[in-house]
């Protein structure tokens, strides 16, 4: 991932607009900088001085690396879920919404700043506190949420056959992520071809509605 060049500013007392532009570059920065040299290797001062801000107005916004890191696991939540819920709000058809968010889903989790935030979490979570309930509570549970509530629209209007919609939403993410984000994380990379992936997608979405559909 090549590093993000800051946006144009001026002197002086910044502006809400300028804040918010050089918060945005600070987490794309950070992402970069983990993505690339890992948690370990990784230190607030190499990032203010890529993100060309001062240690000061880092540390004003972050108090440590773990803050910063944790920032950046609920921004990639925050745009996995931010997609799932416009998908959801504009659907009519409960199922091919569901079908939709969960390609989205696949090809998010096998982005590289996605898969190395996660190889991340899963080496160095238990060195960063709270980062694990924290993604759960903000980005995971909240997306299998609109999952489920989807599969209880399909089922309650007598297309599927689900009673738990949580632990059928669940069965479809391990359906659907399971041996990509493996193959990925041990760095075999098969699932990086979009047509290998998307073949993988329609048989394992097949596997899925074979075992909810409903039968006439």
């Amino acid at each position: 991932m090549p590093v993000p060049s800051r946006p144009p500013h001026t002197g002086g007392r910044p502006t809400p607009e300028g804040s918010a532009q050089l918060d945005r570059h600070v987490l794309d920065v950070a992402t970069t900088l983990f993505v690339r040299q890992g948690y370990a290797a990784t230190s607030l001062e190499q990032i203010a001085r890529v993100a060309e801000c001062s240690k000061a107005s880092l540390y004003r916004r972050y108090s440590c690396k773990a803050a910063l890191f944790k920032a950046v696991v609920a921004a990639r939540g925050a745009h996995l879920l931010e997609e799932a819920r416009a998908v959801e709000a504009c659907s009519r058809d409960p199922l091919l919404a569901t079908r939709e968010i969960a390609l989205f889903f696949l090809d998010f989790m096998l982005r590289p700043e996605t898969t190395e935030a996660y190889r991340i979490v899963i080496a160095d979570g238990h060195r960063i506190p709270s980062v694990v309930d924290d993604m759960m509570a903000t980005s995971v549970e909240p997306f299998v949420a609109t999952i489920s509530r989807l599969l209880k629209a399909a089922a309650d209007a007598g297309h599927i056959e689900s009673t738990d919609h949580e632990e059928t939403t669940r069965v479809l993410m391990g359906l659907v992520l399971g041996w990509p984000l493996q193959n990925t994380l041990l760095g075999q990379n098969k699932m990086l071809d979009p047509q290998a992936r998307q073949r993988f997608f329609d048989r394992a979405w097949q596997v899925f509605l074979s075992g909810i559909r409903r039968a006439p």
